[in-house]
């Protein structure tokens, strides 16, 4: 535990140093730290960052070591509950044998304070143990008081000196978000109080089904699309820098696909990654998080960034455990960009992509996730659509949402938005069974026998009926098999780009 200033909030600890005057000083020994299995610290100790973490902060102490995120159990909590999270920072030098680790949990109201200090790796290999090159896995769980009335809950960390008592004396935040304290702003939890009025959820979006095809060509020009209804512009990531612009999304699904187009207003569209799963959601990307059976345990994220190249990653169980990177989610997509892709001298108007998402995929590894593939009529999926831009200015991307999310947690599966799936006409009532003497009418886009009818669609070839995938249309249609993004012509103005 860091002790507090001398000009701020006060600790419970008390040195009695007037007994000890005599002999040269006051001793703050206390308690015996508890014994840490050697076994645990070497598990935490990592030669490579996860491949992502639910909050990415990359916080620059004095040069010398990164705080680089954490993961957590939940964003939204109440006064008395358990918060699990995991700390990872990545030492470039070591700190030497004087530093420690310290964690302050801060609210609105000033009582509304807590020194969380303590976890197992900090006692068994703490800075001071520190070597070049380590990635610290820290285990961190502690409990909002039960006292708290604030409505939100933030975690602090930084580095002090052992016997460091003044703001001054912390290891100073060279780079990332930090308070006026020298305080890495790591994480910030929603609360809700008993009694208060829980935030109102938003009526279930009705995704209408496609009657008919769609080219993917990253423009909303069917008349499908323009039926579709249209989200509300993104909100803003609580605790995050604003987003310049507005996003919208629309949804529609037919008996193989769930499709998605996004629109983005961009004064400035980039992102340096081009190829498949690189860290995409560090510069300009659209990501959807898919949440089938709605159960918050195994759910896809899916991600489309103006280059038009996909990352694509299954978690298991929650965002703490492992994201399973190897799967693939099969997605076709095409990106149009109004504007130049990647000049950053000039002034673009923004970027929109198309999006079909094989049914299937939203299944994961799991193939006995409780999800009807494909859906009826009035069957719910829980799912979110977050927009990131990285200014060229800014240290960090700020971030928006279809359905509101905390800067700290964009996965958020409590924050997730309902979907219910509805026919052509934007119906969610299932449709009444027919009479048992009037003969079954042919669905839509079907014959009498009920084969897929073929369609030409701008120009087109006609689409193979037993392949019922959509087609893709443009300038630079991507290889299925090569799984890289196409050649984009740099003299376009509009840029279209296709991928499967």
């Amino acid at each position: 535990m860091q002790p507090a200033l001398l000009s701020g909030k006060t600790t419970a600890t008390v040195m009695a140093c007037a007994a000890v005057l005599s002999m040269g000083g006051c001793v703050d020994t206390g308690p015996t730290p508890k014994p840490i299995d050697p076994a645990y610290i070497e598990k935490n100790l990592l030669t490579e960052p996860p491949a992502q973490m639910s909050n990415q902060v990359n916080a620059d102490l004095g040069g010398k070591v990164v705080y680089l995120g954490n993961d957590v159990d939940k964003s939204t909590v109440a006064p008395g509950d358990e918060v699990k999270v995991v700390h990872y920072w990545k030492v470039v030098t070591p700190p030497g044998e004087r530093w420690r680790v310290f964690s302050h949990l801060l609210g609105k109201a000033r009582s509304d304070w807590a020194n969380i200090d303590s976890t197992d790796m900090r006692i068994g290999h703490g800075p001071d143990k520190w070597q070049a090159g380590q990635i610290i896995r820290d285990e961190h769980s502690f409990r909002i008081p039960k006292s708290w009335s604030s409505d939100y809950a933030e975690v602090l960390i930084g580095l002090y000196p052992k016997g460091g008592h003044q703001v001054e004396d912390r290891m100073p935040v060279v780079t990332g978000p930090v308070d006026d304290e020298r305080r890495v702003r790591a994480l910030r939890l929603s609360v809700h109080r008993a009694g208060a009025a829980k935030p109102k959820r938003p009526e279930a979006y009705a995704i209408r089904k496609l009657d008919g095809e769609l080219v993917i060509d990253g423009r909303a020009d069917e008349p499908a699309w323009q039926a579709a209804a249209q989200s509300p512009a993104f909100t803003d990531a609580e605790g995050g820098p604003a987003v310049a612009g507005q996003t919208h999304a629309r949804l529609l699904w037919d008996d193989q696909y769930l499709y998605a187009f996004v629109t983005v207003q961009d004064q400035d569209v980039h992102s340096p990654y081009k190829e498949q799963d690189e860290p995409m959601w560090r510069e300009d990307v659209i990501e959807l998080f898919i949440d089938a059976d709605g159960n918050r345990r195994g759910y896809v994220e899916l991600q489309v960034n103006p280059h038009n190249a996909h990352f694509d990653a299954w978690f298991a169980t929650t965002r703490a455990g492992a994201t399973d990177t190897a799967w693939n989610a099969e997605m076709k997509s095409a990106v149009t960009v109004r504007g130049t892709l990647d000049d950053r001298d000039d002034e673009d108007q923004g970027w929109d992509v198309e999006v079909a998402i094989p049914l299937a995929a939203v299944r994961g590894r799991d193939d006995n996730m409780k999800v009807t593939l494909p859906p009826a009529v009035g069957d719910t999926w829980r799912l979110n659509v977050v927009r990131i831009d990285k200014p060229a200015e800014a240290k960090n991307p700020s971030a928006a949402a279809w359905n509101p999310i905390t800067y700290q947690d964009f996965h958020a599966l409590d924050r997730m938005l309902s979907v219910a799936f509805a026919d052509s006409a934007g119906n969610t009532a299932p449709a009444a069974a027919p009479a048992q003497d009037e003969p079954a009418q042919a669905r839509p886009g079907t014959d009498q026998t009920g084969a897929a009818k073929g369609e030409t669609a701008q120009g087109q070839a006609t689409q193979d009926p037993a392949a019922k995938t959509p087609a893709a249309t443009g300038a630079a249609a991507q290889d299925p098999a090569a799984k890289t993004p196409a050649a984009q012509d740099p003299a376009a103005k509009d840029q279209v780009k296709p991928q499967e």
